[in-house]
């Protein structure tokens, strides 16, 4: 689930220019049934493959958004991330995978991966993978398997969360949020006990280990 964010509405506008995805999935009617369903959502898909040394090779095409399978034949998902990552760093992959571990997830963010999300999370439900691809695009990270509300955070840290990841003051936060400024910091303090820290680093670690989307795209401001 993607916790809301003043950036979300700029994810949902984004420029006319289409994104372009380079898809790797080797299940050949699945893949043409995503495809489909994010042309008529008007992603470009620029090419796709069924293992990854076609990926590699196509590759060229320089594509915004990389979608990779992890079970191919000839090359894997996991040995193509890191061809990828080592020649692009700056490539956009989201891993697309059958099935959900915590700790591979995280390994494969800390990798380079800048996504990942399960089939069976998007399956008849293609715009949960449309939201990832915007994500990644807009800077940030997604991972989705679990929804927020059974972390317990209440409506009100939802608003705040983001706000505290950027680095704003107290005031600023309830001038954004509208929440009384003296009530932010008491929130502030329940949200850092249970996030198990105070730093940005807490929050994404805490995130890539449950599988929340509080996280788009963070602009640390000058000094925090």
């Amino acid at each position: 689930m993607y916790l809301s964010h003043p950036i979300s509405n700029l994810l949902h506008s984004y420029p006319m220019k289409k994104i372009r995805i380079l898809y790797a999935e080797d299940h050949l009617q699945f893949r043409q049934a995503v495809v489909r369903e994010l042309e008529s959502m008007n992603f470009s898909i620029i090419a796709q493959v069924s293992n990854g040394k076609e990926l590699i090779d196509k590759m060229t095409l320089r594509p915004d958004v990389i979608l990779l399978d992890l079970q191919m034949p000839v090359m894997n998902g996991n040995q193509a991330l890191d061809r990828i990552i080592k020649s692009w760093p700056d490539a956009r992959v989201i891993i697309v995978s059958m099935h959900y571990e915590e700790l591979l997830v995280e390994n494969y963010l800390e990798r380079g991966a800048k996504g990942y999300i399960s089939k069976d999370a998007f399956a008849g439900e293609v715009e949960l993978l449309a939201e990832a691809i915007k994500t990644v695009m807009g800077g940030g990270i997604y991972v989705h398997q679990m929804p927020a509300e059974r972390e317990g955070f209440s409506s009100r840290q939802k608003q705040m969360i983001p706000l505290i990841i950027e680095g704003y003051t107290n005031k600023e936060i309830s001038e954004q949020t509208g929440i009384v400024e003296r009530s932010v910091e008491k929130q502030k303090q329940k949200i850092y006990t249970k996030i198990g820290g105070e730093k940005a680093i807490d929050f994404y670690k805490y995130a890539f280990s449950r599988g929340l989307q509080f996280l788009g795209r963070v602009n640390r401001r000058k000094g925090v």
